[in-house]
């Protein structure tokens, strides 16, 4: 927030919409629950003017008033909320008449769910512990009758052991949350990341070249002119080694530009046919390569990590065994990718040795490991090599793993089945004067048949079908205990509170079975079991009383049980079917999110490849051919001429590519203005002509710009110079007069290598007139 005399605070809308969710989250439910229990009692008596107790009036809205203040600190301290809650309700409980507190006392199940979702198991344990204990201990004093008691407590244990599972699942969710953020800011990272570690990987591969071949010519070259009048056989040596040298050299950098050039970007191209290409051009370098490829719809992070696990491995392949035999295998098993390269003992002297940064391993283990996968790799018995790795199929299957960890029979499944198991039964406990009470034997029979049909329960995430179909087995035994009468009528009433298991099972299939279209079956499914059992019951019962059963009267029971189910099940489907639908969008977004950074990467790092490729093309190929040209024909002169050259532009282009990124920024074309005023202060006639405001120019041009211009102007000429600076929509013009030195030998092979290395295209007049195109879009 900032102040301005006479004008109005500016205020953050964000931080103060933030600001006000998070009082509504935090105090909204307690004042809910204390004006629905203020207005239940005392208030229901008070405006019938029903007399009631001012003590106990004063318990109850003190213990009201403390466990409210203390719900609206769960989120924040909800083990602290808990420790006042609980000597709260003790005292509201004790003080008041039973029942009083009716919605008061839901405050210690809401705050255990706080405990839940916010901290460790441990604690969530302790606390759910404690609030058992405490349940007992209170209950001695409030139930007189010992089933009332045993009823109650056995209530009150399921319902925390429910709440403390949901919250624990919640903590789960928001953990998968905060991991899947993680994962996307690392990908984010890596696609900032992406075009500066390309450019330092390749700074490594192309300084191989430079410093095991081009300097070595280089020098032998210089050596031989040196001693060329008291040796002068070492002329024909330098000769010899520079051809021999120079054709190491092309082969070696036409290796890198092939790797370069290997990577397509076409998303929707499967990985069976860009390994199939990325063999070509291995093959077609001499070495011997098969493949075994049984892939389909693999996509994303997977893809990309296993081409380039193949495409490193293959590298490796040529680079230390040459003409070896390679076998390239890749295979779907178990949910995931497994990739396998294997290459015999070399059959041909590695004509490369040497090139490399040392990082090839390393490289796959971390490409492995950004798609959740391992690596492994080692000799294989008969000298040669072996690479594996083992990847998830897609770009969210850490996120998916991490949701399917939610999805166990966890707390919350053990406690929702319980409760779906006990619920019904506790009512055959609780003593009701209206009913008759039920003997051991038929208890123990009701406890069972809730227990089969509450088992289930245990893997509703798992196999919500199939739980589906277990509850709605045990369904089937209901009608023969209700036919036959091995269970009084009290004990039957009990049992219709089963289900609930139905209506639970429901729910999970909406929430968790495939396919999600048909899920809606299970509301049909499930009704249609229930008004079978009810169907068959009457029937069993008919026939034993010898009875007729009527047609209409069975329709009419069929009816009366199928709609209400389907009235009850309609709605539970509903919120399992929405429930899914934003978790999977939550998930679908973040995966989204994940491949796309990923994808970004991979395309910056692709057009890292391209430039560096273009630019080993346009200058460094072509003096390296010259070498070896140069030194079959026994010019000497020549192959030290090119090979400077060469060298030249390899270093220029190392430059370029070894900028580091923690230090201060490099100049831009915005600098040339301030070059040229530098360079009359110094007393060199400079001119700059820029007709047009510069724009907005990425990275890598604009620092090429300005290198350009400063190369050309410092490459030793001391006449005037005139740069013209033609900005278009989409490109850059720099033209230079004036500068004859920058337009032959190492200055301008350099040149070339650093404008070819953006994409850009260099034309020079021998009179001294240098014109650079550069694309200003890349």
């Amino acid at each position: 927030m900032s102040y301005v005399p006479g004008r109005m605070p500016a205020v953050d809308t964000a931080a103060y919409r933030r600001t006000v969710m998070g009082v509504l989250r935090s105090w909204l439910l307690p004042a809910l629950l204390a004006a629905g229990q203020a207005a239940l009692w005392p208030g229901i008596p008070l405006l019938l003017d029903r007399p009631v107790d001012r003590v106990e009036v004063a318990a109850a809205l003190t213990a009201t008033a403390l466990a409210t203040i203390a719900l609206g600190w769960r989120r924040k301290a909800p083990v602290g909320a808990l420790a006042v809650i609980i000597p709260a309700l003790t005292l509201g409980l004790i003080a008041t008449p039973p029942e009083s507190l009716v919605v008061l006392v839901f405050a210690d199940v809401i705050t255990l769910y706080s405990v839940g979702a916010r901290r460790p198991a441990r604690v969530t344990f302790a606390a759910t512990a404690v609030l058992i204990v405490w349940q007992a201990i209170v209950g001695i004093f409030l139930y007189r009758d010992p089933r009332e008691y045993i009823g109650n407590v056995v209530i009150g244990v399921v319902v925390y052991l429910l709440a403390a599972g949901l919250g624990r699942s919640r903590r789960r969710w928001r953990a998968a949350r905060r991991d899947a953020a993680d994962r996307l800011a690392r990908a984010e990272s890596d696609r900032r990341q992406a075009s500066v570690q390309e450019r330092q990987r390749l700074a490594r591969e192309l300084h191989d070249v430079s410093a095991h071949h081009l300097t070595s010519i280089v020098v032998t070259a210089t050596a031989a002119q040196r001693l060329a009048a008291k040796r002068p056989e070492l002329a024909a040596e330098a000769l010899e080694f520079a051809a021999h040298t120079g054709r190491e050299t092309q082969s070696a950098l036409h290796r890198l530009v092939a790797v370069m050039r290997g990577v397509e970007l076409d998303g929707g191209s499967e990985l069976g046919r860009r390994i199939e290409e990325l063999v070509a051009g291995f093959v077609a370098l001499g070495q011997p390569v098969t493949t075994r490829l049984s892939v389909d719809g693999v996509a994303g992070p997977a893809c990309e990590a296993a081409y380039g696990i193949v495409r490193e491995a293959l590298t490796n392949a040529l680079r230390h065994a040459p003409g070896g035999a390679v076998e390239v295998a890749l295979r779907q098993r178990d949910g995931s990718l497994e990739v396998l390269v294997t290459n015999g003992v070399a059959t041909t002297p590695a004509a490369a040795s040497g090139l490399g940064s040392g990082r090839g391993m390393e490289g796959m283990r971390e490409r492995a490991a950004s798609a959740g996968g391992t690596l492994e790799a080692g000799p294989e018995p008969d000298g040669g090599w072996r690479v594996r790795a083992l990847l998830p199929e897609s770009a969210a299957s850490t996120m998916e793993n991490s949701l399917r960890r939610v999805r166990g029979p966890r707390l919350a499944d053990i406690a929702i089945a319980l409760a779906a198991a006990t619920l019904p039964v506790s009512l055959m406990v609780l003593p009701d004067p209206t009913m008759p009470r039920v003997d051991t034997t038929a208890a123990a029979l009701a406890t069972m048949l809730m227990a089969a049909h509450a088992l289930p329960l245990l893997w509703r995430r798992r196999a919500p079908w199939a739980v589906l179909g277990g509850v709605l087995a045990t369904t089937a035994l209901w009608p023969a205990v209700a036919g036959f009468h091995l269970l009084p009528e009290t004990a039957l009433v009990a049992l219709a509170a089963g289900i609930g298991a139905d209506l639970v099972a429901v729910y999970a299939v909406a929430a968790y079975g495939r396919p999600r279209h048909l899920t809606w079956l299970s509301m049909l499914l499930a009704a249609g079991v229930q008004g079978a059992g009810t169907l068959l019951a009457l029937t069993l019962d008919g026939w034993l009383l010898g009875q007729p059963v009527m047609p209409t009267v069975v329709a009419v029971a069929l009816a009366l049980v199928t709609v209400p189910f389907l009235m009850l099940a309609t709605p539970v489907w509903l919120a399992g079917f929405l429930a899914r639908i934003r978790r999977e969008g939550v998930v679908s977004r973040e995966r989204r999110a994940v491949a796309a950074s990923t994808a970004g990467a991979v395309e910056l790092a692709y057009a890292e490849r391209q430039r560096i490729a273009a630019g080993l093309r346009a200058a460094v190929l072509r003096q390296a051919a010259r070498v070896t040209e140069a030194a079959e024909e026994g010019r000497l002169d020549a192959v030290l001429e090119s090979a400077r050259a060469a060298l030249a532009a390899m270093r220029d282009l190392l430059g370029d590519l070894r900028v580091d990124p923690e230090r201060e920024p490099q100049p831009t074309a915005a600098a040339i203005d301030t070059l040229c005023r530098e360079l009359r202060a110094a007393g060199r006639r400079v001119e700059l002509h820029t007709p047009a405001p510069a724009p907005e120019l990425p990275p890598a041009v604009d620092v090429s710009a300005y290198r350009v211009v400063e190369t050309a102007l410092g490459a030793g000429d001391d006449g005037p110079a005139r740069v013209t600076l033609g900005y278009g929509p989409a490109d850059l013009r720099i033209t230079v007069t004036g500068v004859p030195s920058a337009t032959a030998g190492p200055v301008a092979a350099g040149l070339r290598a650093r404008v070819a290395a953006i994409g850009g295209r260099m034309t020079v007049d021998p009179a001294g007139t240098m014109d650079v195109w550069l694309p200003s879009r890349t």
